[in-house]
């Protein structure tokens, strides 16, 4: 799982693995499409929220599945989409955008991240966690999944590759369901209704 290099990601193209990856990818397809139908039922302006929470709850629900949860090379095609949806991402960003920042929005967001990792420094300290586990545990809260072999790798510690996993994926998890509670709790707050 450590191997961030292309030849973790031969294994998606192999024959003799095909059917398995195949299967993961089906399940996949399939929690999405549920999502989708699901936030149709819903009103449009709740249309994205119910998409993510439906893909999150239907996700972590199917990974409970045993027969599931042991497909072969899930883990390299989860992977292998996050990466092809980060380039996408980042192929797409408009470059205008640092011509008319918004210095107050990009001050909360350096104050909320720097703010962050000073008290889970601090938490870290009183709980006497080690350095390592501390790095990558907040490069996992900020930068996600595919960049946490890559820390590993530049550490030189492999113990702390699955408590940098398990932090970025039950990251994902939590953030998904407490920034829509955030953001709703945010609106009503400020009288701009549920």
């Amino acid at each position: 799982m450590a191997d961030e290099s292309a030849n973790s990601y031969k294994v998606l193209a192999s024959l003799k693995s095909l059917p398995q990856t195949s299967q993961s990818l089906l399940f996949s397809a399939l929690v999405v499409g549920l999502a989708l139908g699901l936030s149709s039922l819903f009103p449009k302006s709740m249309t994205s929220v119910v998409t993510i929470i439906s893909i999150t709850s239907l996700g972590l629900a199917v990974s409970f599945i045993p027969n599931i949860r042991k497909l072969a090379n899930s883990f390299q095609l989860g992977m292998y989409l996050i990466l092809v949806f980060c380039f996408t991402m980042g192929t797409m960003t408009d470059t205008s955008i640092l011509t008319s920042l918004n210095l107050d929005l990009f001050a909360y967001i350096g104050f909320v991240l720097l703010g962050s990792l000073f008290v889970q420094a601090i938490a870290c300290k009183l709980m006497k966690i080690d350095t390592d586990t501390f790095l990558i545990t907040s490069s996992a809260a900020i930068m996600s999944v595919p960049f946490i072999p890559v820390i590993v790798g530049a550490l030189k510690n492999r113990e702390i590759l699955l408590p940098g996993f398990a932090a970025a994926i039950i990251g994902y998890a939590l953030g998904n369901y407490l920034g829509v509670m955030v953001a709703y709790g945010t609106r009503y707050v400020l009288g701009l209704g549920g």
